[in-house]
């Protein structure tokens, strides 16, 4: 993200997912995943959003099942712009919010995802071609009856004269687990793209997580093949 602000680069994507994983619990996956991301910059920082859905509703052919969003705006400090080290030093605020779909015996119900306001400080470092993007944040949901932290960790490597990209991220945090204790969620989404044209890319993403599926305290990890395009 830092590499792209220092260009001054405006950037999005759409990505179709087929998640072919399968849980702890043995329930298969196999639905598609739609994703859309917007990047982009300006003279105080920069806006980052993206949505998420998941099509794997009990119709023929499915429908969308799960929709959640991430909207984030970073700001720069000006008078850190001539500092070698607190020039990457930045605000970080976040809103975290999604709606889930299921059926219940011969009705069709929902639930929203735990809506999270999250703010703190943003540290980037571009190195080699490598940009890395740490975040600290306050983090406080609707459900929770205590506020929580989390860090988050993305990253953006190009190989190859940016044919192939190596990204993601991963988010650790705190939340209550429904008997008056806070358990650490770990969750990561790394992954890998083939650039086939300039816009076009083929690719895969790993979903790595542990206590972020309800019901399970194991290790999950859910592969995915995708289709990407730049736009």
């Amino acid at each position: 993200m830092l590499a792209f602000l220092s260009a001054n680069i405006y950037s999005q994507n759409i990505q179709l997912h087929y998640d072919f994983g399968k849980q702890s619990d043995g329930l298969k996956r196999q639905f598609l995943v739609g994703t859309f991301e917007i990047f982009k910059p300006d003279s105080s920082g920069y806006t980052f959003f993206f949505t998420d859905m998941e099509f794997n509703s009990e119709d023929r052919p499915r429908g969308a099942s799960l929709a959640y969003f991430e909207i984030s705006r970073t700001f720069t400090f000006p008078f850190f712009k001539n500092h070698n080290i607190l020039k990457n030093l930045m605000l970080h605020a976040e809103y975290n919010d999604g709606l889930a779909i299921f059926p219940l015996d011969t009705l069709i119900t929902g639930t929203n995802l735990a809506a999270a306001w999250l703010g703190g400080i943003e540290y980037g470092i571009v190195k080699g071609g490598l940009s890395l993007n740490a975040m600290l944040m306050y983090k406080y949901t609707r459900i929770s009856k205590a506020p929580d932290a989390q860090f988050t960790l993305s990253w953006y490597y190009p190989l190859m004269e940016g044919k192939i990209t190596l990204t993601g991220y991963f988010d650790l945090w705190s939340q209550d687990n429904g008997e008056g204790k806070k358990i650490p969620v770990f969750y990561s989404e790394p992954q890998v793209w083939f650039y086939m044209t300039k816009k076009l890319a083929v690719g895969s993403e790993f979903k790595i997580s542990k206590n972020f599926i309800p019901g399970s305290s194991r290790i999950e990890v859910f592969p995915t093949l995708g289709l990407r395009c730049d736009l």
